[in-house]
């Protein structure tokens, strides 16, 4: 595999600026030229960002970032970086810092006390190589290559723990707008509230224009002492500064050309990608992009949209911003046009970010009169509706089933690859389940999977499961919905594509429940109002047009019962109807003093009076109580009293499907999951360390879905039925691999090598159930629970050899198969290692 990706990625020619190189060394220099040009800034006078008023941290948050640095921390900061990515120029990846931790710690504290306190290290860590990734197939421009930095080890861990330290801050000095590498934003925020916006924008028939924004090599454009400045701004302190300084300002750079490093040379501008702190830097540099539009805004140059709701209350959108990728929301307005293009101009010229112009487009939203005359103030193209916007449909029609056509081809790309090759049923799983089930999880993240494309997708995965590469129809031996279960209950644990859809849209109305103050959840509550308590959106009814959120509206229900209210000041908890008190509601624990409570729907707090008898409690009835109702309420205020109302916190929701009380996709995806077998031998297949391809059989056999002779009859083929190794019973899976006289061969092979007394059960299903090792001993338990398995593994090719192959059945041949295959699995699966066949079976003894 590594071959075949090193003649792959081998250039043996490539454009530089419009001219071939196809000599090695003519090549080398002219990509070593370019990146030179890349990072070498132009000089001359850049305007300031003094006019701009930025979100600082505190002195405090200032100092923060400022202290000695622990281990704890740096240890903290190595654990989370990749561990076997490609190592820098020193050749090390941080496994082995990991691994050495105990002997060099000292000596890397050492290094980061030196940082600290001198603001410096070596120059020579601070070496990087660029690596040529394409951006597409058959890449042969240098355009089309993005540059990828391998930084040096040690100062990759220094930029771990620097941008650790930073993350803690971006919230409090970028504004809402942004959704990239904050705490608590994610990508697909800035997705919705764009739909929202053009939804808005095309029901309230009013025209309007989205300017999306292409910046050309964002990394590599970035002047630091713009960066510089801004951080200053900010409120950063004097010694980190200094530190970002020493960090961005001391790189050298080679390239990596065909495996071998070219060049050496200084940059003096620019950030590098596969630099930890790199992303945080950029987002900050874009930050002044977004001050720069809302300044426009506040002063009436540009508009922005508001996305509607109702009685007139709505939010204004103008601009949204994930990196570099960047939308701008205006008015169809010939002078907004010509005051963005100044505003685009101001920021490259501040910035040294150059706006590409030739790849942003303008998008008319409704009806637009002369949309090409606004691009031609712009400076622009031409786009339509739907768009797409971080990899993710833009204003595209409900249930659109052409927006899934690139997940579709995806998928076929991948097995038109697969299928050049022969890949067993467990191979097929493995690759279903790590790539294609994963392929559509960022689209099903937002948006409704409509019918019709999830049974093309499940059909793609079914065939190829089956049948592989085969171009004839191969049957399907389970159903798909077995299949989708997890292996606990049967199933061999691939998606269901429907529940994980649903199990993703809830995630939205959990975050909507929880986030009170993100942008996107303001903008939704604005739109289609809210519930009192203001956990849930009110029912969304109308057309759909191209908005998200009613499709994830519909799935409140699915979490409805399975969560619980936390009360902090109990202004958003209803007393009596919402689950808040251990095990359910109180108007169902205590349904007769429900029906006489004065209000039905008093929220905690209104109950709740701290200077009052009862520990606080103060329930009000309409009428006195009865005899037998007064023990009711003991035990109504036995049960509350240890609750209080916590007056400065809010009111939040618990998942009470984790121990934590923090939602997650696993959890509700495996309680929407229905059917399967409560007691199948999932350990017993699965959890045994032998070939995928073997307890996928096993899998099989367990259902009574192998291919035997009388299953091919169920299906329809006419032939005799009879057993092709003892030629005297039918031939059915629990005869074939449990009570065949043959078979019973082995099983009595394996009783004797173990040196126990065993009755086989009368299925497949059933043995593996039972079959225990505890009696055989610690040391011998892995390789017992192997053996069943490898039993069914060697009998099924033995079969098959008889049967396609023309062999006659051989006894002493079975025998050898199932215990070399034996002592195979186990020297590879175990510590054991006996190092003959005669070891193996004295170690195997009683």
């Amino acid at each position: 595999m590594a071959n075949f990706h090193f003649r792959r990625n081998w250039l043996s020619k490539l454009k530089v600026n419009g001219c071939w190189h196809t000599e090695e060394n003519d090549l080398k220099n002219n990509v070593v030229g370019a990146f030179k040009v890349l990072y070498t800034e132009q000089g001359g006078w850049r305007p300031g960002v003094e006019g701009l008023s930025f979100k600082r941290i505190t002195s405090h948050e200032a100092e923060g970032l400022e202290i000695p640095f622990s281990e704890e921390e740096v240890l903290a900061a190595l654990s989370d970086l990749g561990k076997d990515k490609a190592p820098g120029p020193d050749g090390f990846t941080m496994a082995f810092w990991l691994f050495c931790w105990d002997v060099l710690k000292t000596e890397i504290m050492g290094f980061f006390k030196e940082f600290h306190e001198r603001g410096r290290f070596v120059k020579s860590l601070n070496v990087t190589f660029l690596v040529l990734v394409p951006k597409k197939g058959g890449a042969e421009d240098l355009k089309d290559f993005r540059p990828i930095s391998l930084v040096g080890s040690l100062y990759k861990l220094l930029a771990k723990v620097l941008a650790n330290r930073i993350k803690k801050v971006m919230g409090k000095v970028i504004s809402e707008s942004q959704n990239a590498f904050v705490e608590g934003r994610q990508i697909l925020d800035a997705v919705l509230i764009a739909n929202e916006a053009v939804d808005s924008r095309l029901k309230d028939e009013v025209g309007g224009v989205l300017c999306k924004v292409d910046i050309e090599k964002a990394y590599d454009h970035v002047n630091w002492n713009f960066l510089l400045a801004v951080l200053r701004k900010m409120g950063f302190g004097e010694k980190w500064i200094k530190w970002i300084e020493w960090c961005i300002s001391t790189v050298k750079f080679s390239v990596l050309i065909n495996g071998s490093p070219s060049g050496f040379f200084h940059s003096s501008r620019g950030l590098r990608q596969g630099d930890p702190l790199s992303p945080y830097l950029f987002v900050i540099a874009m930050e002044v992009f977004s001050c720069m539009l809302s300044r426009a805004i506040n002063g009436g140059f540009l508009s922005g949209w508001r996305v509607g709701g109702r009685s007139g209350v709505g939010i204004h959108i103008s601009h949204l911003l994930f990196a570099d990728d960047t939308l701008v929301f205006c008015e169809e307005s010939p002078d907004q046009m010509t005051y963005l293009s100044w505003l685009l101009m101001w920021f490259e010229a501040c910035s040294g970010l150059r706006i590409n112009l030739e790849k942003s487009e303008l998008i008319s939203v409704g009806r637009v009169h002369d949309i090409e005359g606004l691009a031609l103030e712009l400076g622009c193209k031409v786009g339509g509706l739907p768009s797409s916007y971080l990899g993710l449909p833009l204003g595209a029609p409900f249930n659109s089933l052409a927006v899934w056509d690139g997940v579709e081809e995806r998928f076929r790309r991948k097995l038109a690859m697969w299928k050049r090759q022969y890949i067993s049923k467990g191979g097929r799983l493995t690759l279903i389940r790590s790539t294609l089930s994963s392929m559509p999880i960022y689209f099903m993240s937002l948006f409704h999977l409509p019918r019709k494309v999830r049974l093309r997708l499940e059909k793609i995965q079914r065939d190829f499961l089956w049948g592989g590469g085969n171009l004839i129809q191969k049957p399907h031996l389970l159903r798909w919905n077995v299949v989708c279960l997890e292996k606990s209950k049967g199933g061999l644990g691939v998606r269901n594509l429907a529940l994980m859809n649903s199990a993703l849209l809830c995630k939205w109305n959990w975050r909507y429940a929880n986030e009170r103050e993100a942008l996107w959840r303001r903008a939704i509550s604005l739109k289609y109002g809210e519930e009192e308590g203001g956990w849930r959106t009110r029912d969304v009814n109308g057309r759909n047009g191209v908005g998200l959120w009613k499709a994830i509206r519909k799935k409140w229900w699915l979490l409805d019962g399975r969560f619980a209210y936390q009360v902090g000041n109990g202004q958003r908890v209803r007393f009596w109807k919402d689950k808040w008190c251990e095990d359910g509601p109180l108007c169902e624990s205590f349904a007769s003093l429900f029906s006489i409570s004065l209000s039905k729907d008093a929220w905690v707090s209104e109950v709740w009076n701290p200077v009052s008898d009862g520990d606080g409690w103060t329930p009000l009835f309409v009428r006195a109580f009865n005899d037998w109702e007064v023990a009711l309420v003991e035990r109504l205020l036995q049960k509350i009293h240890t609750f209080r109302v916590q007056g400065e916190e809010e009111d939040s929701v618990i998942w009470t499907a984790s121990k934590d009380g923090v939602f997650s996709i696993k959890s509700l995806y495996s309680m929407l999951e229905e059917g399967g077998s409560s007691l199948f031998p999932s350990k017993s297949i699965w959890r045994v360390r032998v070939p995928t391809k073997v307890a996928f059989f096993a899998w099989e056999a367990s259902w009574g879905k192998v291919l035997t002779l009388e299953q091919l009859q169920r299906r329809g083929f006419s032939m005799a039925n009879r057993c092709f190794l003892c030629l005297s019973e039918v031939e059915t899976v629990d005869h074939l691999l449990l009570h065949c006289g043959r078979t019973r061969t082995l099983w009595n092979l394996l009783f004797s090598l173990f040196g126990v007394s065993w009755i086989l059960s009368r299925t497949v299903k059933e043995t593996l159930l039972g079959w225990s090792g505890a009696f055989v001993g610690k040391r011998r338990k892995r390789a017992w629970q192997m053996a069943p398995l490898c039993i069914f593994w060697t009998v099924w090719k033995e079969r098959n050899s008889i049967t396609f192959g023309n062999e006659e059945l051989s006894l002493h041949r079975l025998k050898y198969s199932f215990v070399s295959n034996f002592w195979y699995w186990v020297r590879v699966s175990l510590d054991a290692n006996p190092s003959s066949l005669v070891s193996f079976i004295d170690w195997l003894g009683p």
